[in-house]
């Protein structure tokens, strides 16, 4: 199965919206061992819209379009698209009914009438529901007498808190459905390892199993690393040695993010954590609190950004910030012993450094980052220097923060 996507809307092109959502489709499809043969963008005009179709249609068999469903002027991906493959538009009671009760449910009064629009499908389509909007998916196939038959075509509306469900919900069925073969496939989450490293290491695998597609997606946190076969011995064999290889550094199947693993062991752990955040702003404290249950191991954290509330809050020595400055081991150690103490918690992590662009020195450069991690009675200041954008070394701070706490937690070096 060849897959296209067709992201549609002008906000697209112009840089006001970044397209996360053919990041997450990419992702998701690549956990079934499928990368997509082409993504194009195009602007909301109706013959932009039609020659991008047939340009995909070119090249893929299963084409998916993002945009463009919603009940507004530039929406016209529906009847573009209709009246190109020849399928005359008909009302769907059940997609009406459903966009009559969210209008009620969310109270907004007299339901405008052009947002029935967004009720009318081609004929003979599968209605896709949107359980998370108001416009309908519609998956359709083209006729044996078209330009390009035999082809699949979905068709999701834009806005990703809809896109998203309905894609892991509705679609992804779908895809598996028309899949020539079965896939098999094993996603990995390996943390502190430098995608180099896993590649590296990865090497007499992929050689010992040549009907193995491996495939590496590189993030601040860790590496994701997909294996795939039409072999189902294949994935299982490989999995066995890539859980030897890097056992102490995976995440457990059921975390998808390092913050959620830490949460999971401190739950099971029954210890509590608290923080003391400078340059990240928070940023930690954003992350353990995006996991679903962290209100059972997250005491709270300390954002002191500035000397004051450091020395003021958390305790630190106003002459360990004269002698040695904000920016030092001597600082995220007082810092995490202050949040620590103040918070009554048992586990905990300090941070201080230069994020840049701005502030550094020949002594204390951008990038310069001391991370406190402590577990019980183990305690370890890091020296970090860092690389790259602020927002870079500020999520790369993170990673090694909480990584660095989850190995202590585990009980590894």
């Amino acid at each position: 199965m060849k897959i296209g996507v067709l992201c549609i809307g002008d906000e697209l092109l112009k840089g006001a919206v970044i397209n996360t959502n053919l990041a997450y489709m990419g992702q998701k499809l690549l956990e079934l061992g499928i990368i997509p043969e082409l993504s194009l963008e195009v602007p909301d005009r109706p013959e932009d819209v039609v020659r991008g179709l047939d340009y995909v249609m070119s090249r893929a068999d299963f084409i998916i379009t993002s945009g463009g469903l919603g009940p507004t002027a530039d929406d016209l991906t529906k009847p573009s698209i209709a009246e190109h493959l020849g399928y005359p538009l008909e009302l769907c009671e059940e997609a009406a009914e459903a966009i009559k009760a969210r209008w009620m449910n969310l109270k907004r009064g007299t339901l405008p009438f052009h947002f029935l629009n967004q009720a009318y499908v081609p004929k003979g389509c599968e209605v896709l529901m949107n359980g998370f909007g108001t416009a309908p998916g519609i998956y359709i196939a083209t006729k044996e007498q078209d330009r390009f038959p035999g082809r699949k075509i979905v068709m999701l509306p834009g806005p990703p808190s809809e896109l998203h469900p309905m894609f892991d919900n509705q679609v992804l069925p779908i895809i598996i459905r028309n899949m020539d073969v079965k896939i098999y496939s094993k996603l990995f989450h390996v943390s502190g390892v430098p995608e180099s490293k896993v590649e590296e290491a990865m090497q007499p695998v992929i050689e010992s199993t040549p009907e193995l597609s491996v495939a590496y997606c590189a993030a601040p946190e860790f590496v994701k690393l997909f294996l795939s076969s039409h072999c189902e011995e294949s994935v299982t064999s490989a999995s066995a040695k890539v859980r030897g290889i890097f056992a102490d550094s995976l995440l457990s199947d059921d975390s998808r993010t390092v913050a959620e693993e830490v949460v999971h062991l401190l739950g099971r752990a029954g210890h509590k954590l608290a923080m003391a955040e400078s340059c990240t702003g928070g940023l930690i404290s954003s992350l353990i609190t995006d996991v679903p249950g962290a209100s059972g191991v997250y005491l709270g954290s300390v954002i002191s950004y500035a000397n004051e509330v450091k020395a003021g809050t958390l305790g630190v020595k106003e002459e360990t910030l004269r002698q040695y400055g904000a920016v030092s081991g001597q600082c995220a150690a007082e810092m995490l012993n202050g949040v620590c103490e103040k918070l009554g918690s048992d586990c905990g992590i300090s941070v201080t450094g230069v994020a840049g662009p701005g502030g550094g020195t020949l002594e204390k450069p951008v990038g310069l980052v001391y991370i406190g991690v402590r577990y019980l009675e183990r305690v370890q200041i890091i020296e970090n220097h860092f690389r790259g954008s602020r927002e870079q070394i500020r999520a790369r701070t993170a990673a090694v923060a909480l990584n660095t706490l989850r190995r202590f937690i585990l009980g590894l070096r």
